[in-house]
């Protein structure tokens, strides 16, 4: 038997079944039938609701999930950074929304060349300022483009990151867009995740009143005629908390033309086993999100009764979210997953994490543990690949991530 070391040997991994003992621990595990039922519920959502999705590439930064959700029927992509963009230029993606403000005049002179071969892709940026603008017009206007970048204002609140705090900044923002001839306005964004944790009535009703002011933005650059001869208006909105409420506070604006309500959730994909399960508008329903993300190890000591230590810690699994929940653990010999609710995750070190198992059996050394992790987007980032599997824990693919 070879001993299969995480990141190297790829080729061997496929077809081997982690029920065996060649795994080097520990090793992130993403189930297929999980993967595939969430990417497909979530288009069935958009599509009840007559939004799109442009998913959160930053989530995973994994080129073929990224493909699966493209070839599902996303709109787009959604980025935060200008290397996560450039990926998504690389696997064939035709809209991006660069969710951030590209305010490097290098950064926008390298995208301005970067289009002028991908005539058929559209990259959306972000403008909340007449500094921002000018920046990111100068970038493009050096990289000797003809076309016009189009853009959103990006709405804010008081306290909170970037984005416009009022109607009257929107509309100065916009004007100074108009000014730039290598930008053109097409829509309004905002994120309302950072207004809330959960779904108390006091906290959606804040969402609630963010969303309706992105749409005021919207009716009132639309009358001062800031949205030129586009076809459509874009509005876009919706983490992974709150994106129900956004695909209804967007439905039906008061806008003459056409618009485009573009959801940007991305933990969706994987959902979670904690900080998402009870907060997802798609939790507790006949049809729901289902966890995708494991994180497998094995453990190394039982120093006294009660406790144990498994080899895995802050270098391998997300922490800031709440810590990994214990969800069955794995003789090898019997090849055969137990029950372990009992045991609790009580600290990571930087590659140990303590157990707590003083409300059952010990562990014993070798054991195999499988935790369910909380908030995908800072447990992908720990890894260069991930193990995708069946619902026999039979490896199907190698999923390289692009962090």
């Amino acid at each position: 038997m070879s001993f299969l070391f995480r990141d190297e040997d790829t080729t061997n991994l496929v077809g081997a079944s982690l029920l065996g003992g060649s795994f080097e621990l520990p090793r992130l595990v993403a189930k297929e039938r999980e993967l595939e039922h969430n990417i497909a519920l979530m288009m069935k959502y958009c599509a009840v609701h007559g939004a799109s999705i442009a998913p959160h590439a930053k989530t995973t930064m994994a080129p073929s999930i990224i493909r699966r959700q493209l070839a599902a029927g996303a709109w787009g992509v959604t980025v935060a950074t200008m290397q996560q963009l450039r990926v998504c230029l690389d696997i064939g993606a035709e809209r991006i929304i660069l969710a951030n403000q590209l305010v490097n005049p290098t950064a926008a002179e390298w995208l301005g060349q970067a289009l002028l071969s991908r005539p058929n892709v559209e990259v959306y940026c972000l403008v909340d300022s007449a500094s921002g603008a000018a920046r990111l017009s100068h970038g493009l206007r050096t990289s000797g483009t003809a076309r016009r970048l189009p853009v959103l204002v990006e709405v804010g609140v008081t306290g909170g990151r970037a984005g416009c705090r009022s109607l009257a900044q929107t509309s100065a923002v916009a004007h100074v867009i108009a000014e730039h001839k290598e930008l053109t306005l097409v829509g309004v964004e905002g994120f309302e995740g950072i207004l809330g944790g959960g779904r108390t009535s006091d906290e959606l009703a804040r969402v609630d009143e963010f969303l309706e002011l992105l749409v005021d933005c919207a009716i009132s650059l639309e009358s001062e005629g800031m949205f030129g001869d586009h076809p459509e208006i874009l509005l876009s909105a919706g983490g992974s908390m709150y994106f129900d409420r956004v695909a209804e506070t967007f439905t039906s604006p008061e806008l003459q033309r056409r618009h485009r309500t573009v959801l940007r959730s991305g933990c969706y994909v994987t959902h979670d086993h904690g900080n998402y399960s009870g907060t997802t508008p798609l939790s507790g329903l006949d049809d729901a999100l289902d966890p995708a993300l494991e994180l497998w190890s094995e453990i190394v000591s039982v120093p006294e009764h009660g406790s144990a230590i498994a080899n895995f810690g802050k270098r391998d699994t997300s922490f800031d979210a709440g810590l990994p929940v214990p969800l069955a653990k794995l003789r090898v010999a019997s090849a055969e997953l137990e029950s372990c609710d009992y045991v609790r995750v009580s600290k990571l070190n930087d590659q140990h994490a303590y157990l707590d198992t003083s409300a059952g059996p010990d562990l014993a050394i070798g054991e195999r543990l499988i935790c369910g992790i909380l908030h995908p987007c800072t447990a992908f980032d720990k890894w260069r690949q991930v193990l995708l599997v069946d619902e026999e824990y039979s490896v199907q693919e190698i999923i390289d991530t692009s962090f």
